[in-house]
């Protein structure tokens, strides 16, 4: 009747999928009642009181050990109900667990956590050898302490402890199952209808079960499992037991483990070895499982207990260890306990290391799930010695980061780090940001960490961190956007050039160097190269020759560019670029490129010129002043408000004209020049000019000069070289630090103030020239006196009338 009642095993098991089978080896799997599968819970499965819904990962896997009942394995079928039985009432942690389970008159399935069997995970194991001892010590102590659970505690004798009883989950735990035959220490043994597990029998045990009939205590029925534990080791160094008389020979069991292993197969029960002793003696110095890896796992079970200083110097040291751990059991064992460690055990900052050496184990999706969480909530900690372990270690857990995890979570943290009072957070929050560079966005790295490295490199009263600023902008230079790197670049680095700190100057050079490639020609010959010669003088040697040693960098550059102008473009062809050649693809640069779209785009339609325009034919005869003034004049007939045209300036427009450069910076010579060695002009046409109230050029001098030879040698007035007006010699761009606009700039802001005074100046008249120079330069002096008196009273107000400054030469 009950077996019309008996349910169908295939659709008992709703709530898993059963998948491939495991295959034993031929030998285990004669020595072995079970058929082991693969299986899986099924998302929509109903789960056992108590406990959650797991997600579709390791969690999800399982194992299920089937028996199907056939004619004439009633005994069998018997041991496998009984290993049902024991399994489900079982618990501890070396012992597989009972997950679900079907029993009735056909089968019985036993659910557990996905594992393999022992001799399978030895063959395929990829360990070295101190690897290997360690899994192997380790998993000999969860044996044995699994016997003496079944012995001690629950009084019961396994009686099945072999090759075939052992498995192994993802973790590199050994687990022991093989419960068919156990019974209780006062019960008598079952009958193994197995003869191939006759090779484990101990002496004083009878192959028809019970003791043999010399025994007549049962005092000593444990032994029977310190027997078969023996056997295990055998098999664990030498393979599967051929038969008994092999236990004599220990074969490849190591030497620190042989004494222990033959006091366990010791003929005499009362002398034996309890599982207990076992570890304990195994545990001593010297002995098998004395070893840094089973102090680590038994420390970390215990963590909870330890105090913050053991604790410390525990996970100081465990760094340096783990490179003798297997890799499964630091994965799946260590690495979650290191987290809940941290999470609950107040481990502190000293957990970081062990932390994100072991995270390198992990794939993507693990580490993400596992250790990002982990880093996020650490920088966010105001704690220095966890912001320093972070710093040093960034490298190890970057590639990790997202980009916007970075942007929007990290590095508003670590800015932080740059406003410290700590030197050394300061310069690890420097250094972290070459690593960081690659995926910050466009406001992180062009706005906000640039603030923070101008004031460093500016106001930081430490050297070294002023010379790391400048190190950090040369290595992360490639990430800067295009249209504000060079800006950015020709003001830091030459800042750094005049540091008084050795190693900071030294930098500056190395920096210009290293990116040449991000400045114009144009660039190069007007800022960069002027910068390096003040150092070629600096007291430092060693500044001194890398400074001669980069400016021989940049002249080659511009003589191949002379010889060979068309190479000016492919040279310039970085300088506005976004698609830079990189080791490491970076995933702001496209970001920054659709956020800028309006203006890169623009940018890239446009064909990219050169920032200079070489002429390579001979230079042709100057053309006459007369010329040049005749040019002006048209040009002053139809740009009438354009009147800010300076007459000493005519002998610097010609030169500049013949050399075929076109200048956009100031180059205001004429500070430079002497009045007493000034003649006076030859009038010509009277023309209306703002004058400088500085110095005047005499065009007669040009007469006299060496241009006449020119004029002389060459009688060609065909040259068709561009006017004058076509010239930008008043740039908007101006360097503070150039000597030769600090001349001159009183006499620019006089001429902004200023501006109609060049209406009332002297030049109706040009007989004043022939006053004596004397004269001149005492009413010259009067008047400036007098214009910077009215220049200090401050800005005119509104409505107010402008008082005219005259001139008299």
């Amino acid at each position: 009747m009950w077996g019309f009642f008996s349910r169908d095993p295939t659709k008992d098991l709703v709530n898993f999928e059963i998948q491939e089978q495991l295959q034993f080896d031929p030998q285990i799997q004669e020595r072995t009642i079970w058929t082991l599968n693969n299986c899986k819970r099924k998302s929509s499965s109903v789960l056992p009181v108590g406990t959650s819904q797991p997600q579709q990962n390791q969690d999800s896997l399982y194992s299920v050990f089937s028996f199907q009942f056939r004619q004439g394995q009633e005994n069998l079928f018997q041991s496998a109900k009984n290993a049902f039985k024991r399994t489900k009432m079982l618990r501890h942690p070396s012992i597989l667990m009972f997950q679900d389970g079907i029993e009735n008159d056909k089968s019985v399935f036993i659910v557990t956590e996905r594992v393999q069997p022992l001799f399978n995970y030895l063959r395929e194991s990829k360990e070295n050898d101190a690897q290997r001892l360690n899994e192997i010590s380790w998993g000999l102590y969860q044996i044995a302490t699994a016997l003496n659970f079944i012995n001690s505690d629950c009084k019961l004798v396994h009686n099945n402890v072999n090759m075939s009883s052992v498995f192994v989950n993802r973790a590199g735990e050994w687990k022991l199952l093989g419960l068919e035959y156990s019974h209780g220490i006062q019960d008598q043994a079952p009958y193994k209808h197995l003869t191939t597990l006759d090779c484990y029998t101990s002496p004083e045990k009878s192959p028809l079960g019970g003791l043999n009939s010399n025994q007549n205590a049962r005092q000593h029925e444990s032994g029977a499992d310190s027997w078969a534990l023996g056997c295990l080791i055998w098999e664990i160094f030498n393979g599967a037991l051929p038969n008994v008389n092999a236990l004599k020979n220990p074969g490849q069991i190591p030497q620190r483990l042989v004494q222990t292993y033959m006091a366990l197969i010791n003929p005499s029960p009362e002398k034996r070895l309890t599982p207990s002793k076992f570890v304990n003696l195994c545990r001593q110095s010297n002995g098998f499982m004395n070893n840094h890896f089973i102090d680590t796992l038994l420390f970390l079970e215990e963590i909870q207990i330890k105090d913050t200083n053991e604790k410390t110097k525990f996970f100081t040291e465990l760094t340096n260890k783990l490179d003798d751990f297997p890799s499964q059991l630091c994965k799946y064992k260590i690495l979650p306990q290191l987290l809940q460690a941290y999470e609950y055990g107040n481990a502190g900052s000293s957990v970081l290391a062990p932390l994100f050496k072991l995270g390198k184990l992990l794939d993507e999706n693990e580490y993400k799930k596992n250790i990002i969480p982990v880093v996020v909530k650490l920088f966010s900690s105001t704690d220095r010695t966890t912001r320093m372990r972070l710093l040093s270690q960034l490298h190890l857990f970057v590639e990790h980061l997202s980009a916007s995890i970075i942007n929007d979570q990290i590095f508003p943290h670590i800015c932080l780090g740059f406003n410290d009072s700590n030197p050394a957070i300061r310069e690890g929050t420097i250094r972290s940001m070459v690593l960081l560079a690659p995926k910050l966005n466009y406001n992180n790295i062009n706005v906000e960490l640039m603030k923070h490295f101008a004031r460093l490199q500016a106001q930081d009263d430490q050297g070294m961190i002023r010379t790391n600023t400048t190190v950090c902008i040369g290595k992360i230079a490639p990430y800067i956007n295009p249209q504000l790197r060079q800006r950015i670049l020709l003001s830091a680095f030459p800042k750094a050039m005049r540091d008084p700190f050795p190693l900071s100057r030294l930098s500056g050079i190395i920096a210009l160097a290293n990116t040449d490639r991000f400045y114009t020609l144009k660039d190069i010959a007007t800022k960069v190269m002027p910068s390096l010669c003040c150092l070629t003088v600096d007291p430092e040697k060693d500044v001194r020759d890398e400074a001669f040693k980069t400016l021989k960098q940049f002249m080659q550059k511009l003589e191949k560019v002379s010889d060979q102008p068309e190479l000016a473009l492919d040279l310039e062809k970085d300088v506005q670029s976004c698609n830079l050649d990189l080791k490491n693809e970076t995933s702001w640069t496209s970001w920054a490129m659709t956020s800028l779209s309006s203006k890169m785009t623009g940018y890239k339609n446009k064909n990219q010129q050169p920032s200079i325009a070489l002429n390579t034919q001979p230079l042709g005869p100057p053309p006459s002043i007369n010329a040049a003034v005749k040019s002006e004049t048209k040009t002053e007939e139809k740009k009438t408000d354009e009147t800010k045209i300076e007459v000493f300036k005519e002998e610097k427009k010609i030169e500049s004209i013949n050399s075929g450069w076109n200048f956009e910076e100031d180059n205001d010579w004429k500070d430079l020049e002497d009045d007493d060695q000034m003649e006076p002009l030859e009038p010509i046409a009277p023309i209306k000019a703002n004058l400088s109230t500085k110095s005047t050029v005499n065009p007669t001098n040009a007469s006299k000069s060496d241009w006449s030879e020119w004029t002389n040698s060459f009688e060609d007035e065909t040259n068709q070289l561009p006017k004058a007006s076509s010239y930008n010699w008043s740039s908007s761009q101006t360097n503070d630090d150039d000597i030769f606009n600090n001349l001159v700039k009183d006499v620019k802001i006089n001429e902004k103030k200023n501006p109609q005074s060049s209406s009332s100046s002297g030049w109706d008249s040009w007989n004043d020239w022939s006053d004596s120079k004397e004269t001149k330069k005492q009413e010259r002096v009067k008047k400036q006196t007098e214009n910077k008196q009215k220049i200090t009273a401050g800005p005119l107000k509104l409505g107010q009338k402008k008082t005219n400054m005259n001139f008299e030469f």
